[in-house]
């Protein structure tokens, strides 16, 4: 545990370092040296003027992820395990996959308006799509040994998509949706540019707008340690839920020793 601690130190220690060295070389406002602008990240904190927008791009982060979860699972399942579903619908699916969804933001801002609505619909819009493939992709790999196993035990459809299809998938769809975090968190600071006046990324793109680099450097450190803090979130909810993949893993690793 000390070591774990003692790497993360030293990799925060390298990264101050580099950005230290980096303002004395560029030598402009531009670029502030780390430690103005974690001061006034503590002074933003103490008089709350930060709290409110990372309230609410937290929020709309999570409702984006909740929603996006909530559609794509389903979907993936049925493209995945039904194949007549997936010989209609595959192929204009995998169409609209390929088209970057942020250019519909324009668009889903006349059709929504402003505020948190056009936000959380986009990142869950991108979110459906990149989870909806991998749940697919999981689905179609299952074992047909292992349907045909348990429909001899007389299990119809929904049991088997229950307890079968839906506990396979899962090991790749939580490793999937931590990786989709980082495009989430990207999305979030775009659609916070449209017709916002709350957020992280409305904040650093307002003290850039007022060349209060010190200030835009902050809110940069608070959306990063947003991401940092929802991907650890995801990684120890995979492991505290689905612990059988872990178990799995040490018990493949202890064989390979073992042999």
């Amino acid at each position: 545990m000390k070591s774990k601690w003692m790497g993360k130190l030293v990799v925060l220690a390298e990264l101050f370092l580099l950005w230290e060295a980096g303002s004395l070389l560029i030598a402009k406002a531009c670029l502030p040296a780390p430690f103005a602008a974690v001061k006034v990240l503590a002074e933003l904190a103490v008089r709350g003027k930060i709290l409110p927008h990372v309230i609410d791009s937290g929020k709309r982060i999570l409702l984006g992820t909740f929603f996006g979860l909530v559609f794509s699972v389903p979907a993936g399942l049925v493209l995945g395990y039904f194949p007549k579903a997936d010989k209609w619908f595959g192929g204009f699916f995998d169409f609209l996959y390929t088209i970057p969804k942020v250019v519909f933001l324009p668009v889903i801002i006349v059709l929504m308006g402003i505020g948190d609505l056009p936000k959380i619909f986009l990142i869950a819009l991108v979110l459906f799509f990149q989870q909806a493939v991998v749940i697919r992709d999981a689905a179609k790999n299952l074992s047909p040994e292992l349907t045909s196993s348990i429909r001899i035990w007389g299990a119809n459809g929904w049991q088997i998509m229950r307890h079968l299809v839906l506990p396979g998938c899962l090991p790749e769809m939580m490793t999937s949706l931590r990786m989709s975090l980082g495009t989430s968190i990207a999305l979030l600071f775009i659609t916070e540019n449209f017709a916002s006046v709350t957020g992280l990324g409305y904040f650093i793109t307002g003290s850039m707008d007022r060349r209060n680099y010190e200030e835009m450097y902050a809110g940069i450190i608070v959306l990063a340690l947003l991401g940092i803090v929802l991907y650890r979130l995801g990684g120890l909810f995979e492991k505290k839920i689905w612990f059988w993949k872990v178990l799995g893993q040490k018990g493949h690793k202890e064989g390979e020793r073992g042999g």
